[in-house]
């Protein structure tokens, strides 16, 4: 490893230890998915949700879910003033914990899903996602949630740095994201409503009110 290599990861060593939260993350989710199954759920959908069509093709929007992540944060990871890092990250991983709290406490579910799917490629696509996921859960979407969060990441640097383009196509990204939660029948609009709550809570704390305590700063 080159000597700038070295000292690259040595400044931001803590923004690094700050991304092992994921895996504690994923290592909640699976217990609550597959180990820590509750004996009864509470059924969140209604009639409004039910009304709402199936449509296949915004797989696509949510899948971008993943890679919005790394828009967001990528680059004030990259940057040497990491306050917009710690931010977002802290506000993602704040909603995250409310979420594996809300699922241990209030057990969940949705009963949306369509008994059939097609053979194309967007429909096979979603099989795979109900394969992975479960319909319990649910609430708050997390999806809604860190899609809000990296959008608010993304619009704060892009108005620093003069980049409305930038600012659009996120809002635009988000909004898709939003609507593909309910139109791939993943998500109810209650667990969309409590995601918004969520994030207006940690927006205050944390895009409005935080500073970077000591023991983050490089």
């Amino acid at each position: 490893m080159s000597n700038s290599a070295k000292d690259f990861i040595k400044k931001r060593k803590k923004r690094i230890l700050l991304l092992m939260y994921w895996f504690v993350y994923l290592i909640f989710f699976y217990l609550i998915e597959n180990v820590w199954v509750a004996r009864h759920y509470v059924t969140l959908d209604s009639p409004i949700d039910h009304a709402i069509p199936f449509i296949p093709a915004f797989v696509l929007a949510y899948d971008f879910w993943f890679v919005y992540h790394v828009w967001a944060l990528l680059p004030p990871f990259i940057d040497e003033d990491p306050e917009e890092y710690y931010r977002a990250s802290l506000a993602l991983y704040s909603g995250m914990t409310v979420f594996i709290i809300v699922s241990i406490l209030f057990p969940n579910q949705q009963a949306l899903r369509p008994a059939h799917l097609g053979n194309d490629i967007f429909s096979m696509l979603v099989g795979s996602i109900y394969a992975a996921d479960t319909p319990t859960n649910i609430m708050p979407s997390i999806h809604v949630y860190n899609a809000l969060v990296a959008n608010t990441a993304i619009c704060r640097r892009a108005k620093v740095r003069h980049k409305p383009l930038e600012a659009v196509l996120s809002i635009f990204a988000c909004v898709m994201i939003t609507l593909a939660t309910v139109f791939i029948k993943q998500h109810t609009i209650k667990d969309l409503i409590g995601a918004g709550v969520m994030y207006l809570v940690f927006y205050f704390l944390f895009f409005k009110k935080f500073k970077i305590p000591d023991f983050l700063k490089d």
